[in-house]
């Protein structure tokens, strides 16, 4: 099944996936993306970067932090 992933934050803007049975973070780092900067969010709620990805569409938007 197909992922389409909408980047917020990134040069990159968009990007479709096929997944069968992947985390998140697994799809991430293959795009070369640590999993731990950003925030994935479907539906509007954010999820955990280690729940297994479905079909359908999600954001992921970097996380900036400073001191």
């Amino acid at each position: 099944m197909k992922l389409k992933i909408k980047f917020v934050g990134f040069d990159q803007k968009e990007v479709e996936v096929e997944v069968n049975g992947q985390r998140y973070s697994e799809i991430l780092e293959s795009l070369g993306i640590n999993p731990e900067t950003v925030v994935v969010v479907k539906d509007n709620i954010p999820v955990p970067v280690d729940d297994v990805a479905e079909g359908g569409e999600v954001k992921v938007v970097r996380v900036i932090s400073g001191g």
